[in-house]
């Protein structure tokens, strides 16, 4: 069957960035699970080299068979620098918040997955997801300054293997390494795509809405020591409680109060400082962005008792 290519996924990689990190949590026969992605570091270069071996079998006094098998995937990372903190959740190594120290103790470094994308010489990108891997001490070189600047890079290698856990992939049931995607391939979508670790079970995510609003929009004799509450299906950017108010529509007033966003990023509390106004009517007014770049806009109305 013929491959249907665009033109667009022939071009040349020209640039790296967008790297990012995530612990994996589960890995074994019934699951796959991995933290939310986090930002590494400033990318410099990638090189990856997977470890291959070939076996020629003869028979018949001539090559009869090729048979191949794959490895672990080398990655030569080159970043600007590594923080502190990061360098020690990377390692394993304990890291003391109270001094900002790290204690190089030679722990024992966690799994995580790895994720970045390479620019084209056409402006789209190629994506790139390794889900199991562990990184090594990195390399690191200093030197003293001169007249001419000498940046020295901090060279990390991270050694990726195929996960535990099997997926269906088709027409056959497999561990997995790595994933990729290209912008210019026909149904490709990079949405989501640093926002949580691609396997082959992640689909497209859903449209933001919100679900449940406390009070309910148009409720009456609400406590005027209410504390309103916004959920929402996905998860929000930290951002989006910078674009949620409380107003009093009479005068136009924003109501003072403590606006805060929950550990899975779906609530959002609106907890006035001083008690409402009683028999007034309020505005609750939102315009959040998910962490897939979804935006919505919307108002519940209510009054106090």
């Amino acid at each position: 069957m013929p491959i249907n290519a665009n033109a667009g996924e022939y071009k040349s990689r020209v640039g790296l960035d967008s790297l990012y990190i995530a612990e994996v949590t589960v890995d074994d026969a019934s699951a796959y699970t991995a933290d939310t992605p986090e930002y590494l570091a400033p990318a410099a270069e990638a090189s990856m080299e997977p470890t291959t071996s070939f076996e020629i079998q003869y028979a018949d006094d001539q090559p009869y068979d090729v048979m191949e098998a794959e490895g672990d995937t080398k990655i030569n990372l080159k970043i600007t620098n590594l923080p502190a903190e990061m360098y020690a959740k990377l390692l394993g190594r304990p890291f003391d918040a109270v001094s900002g120290r790290v204690f190089d103790n030679g722990g024992v470094a966690p799994y995580v997955a790895l994720s970045f994308r390479s620019l084209k010489a056409n402006g789209s990108y190629r994506y790139f997801q390794f889900l199991k891997g562990k990184f090594a001490t990195p390399k690191e070189e200093a030197a003293t300054k001169g007249e001419k600047p000498e940046p020295k890079v901090l060279e990390m290698i991270y050694t990726a293997i195929k996960t535990v856990h099997e997926w269906d992939l088709g027409d056959v049931t497999d561990s997995v390494k790595r994933i990729f995607g290209d912008a210019d391939t026909d149904n490709f979508s990079a949405t989501g795509w640093f926002s949580q670790v691609q396997t082959p079970s992640v689909s497209a995510p859903s449209a933001l809405a919100m679900s449940v609003a406390d009070p309910v929009d148009a409720a009456t004799g609400v406590a005027v020591t209410k504390t309103c509450t916004l959920t929402f299906n996905n998860a929000l950017l930290s951002t989006a409680i910078y674009n949620v108010s409380l107003i009093k529509p009479s005068d136009g007033s924003i109501v003072a109060g403590a606006i805060t966003l929950d550990v899975t990023k779906k609530i959002v509390s609106v907890d006035p400082t001083a008690s409402l106004s009683a028999a007034t009517d309020y505005l609750l007014v939102y315009n959040v962005i998910d962490i897939y770049a979804q935006n919505l806009s919307g108002a519940v109305n209510f009054t106090t008792a």
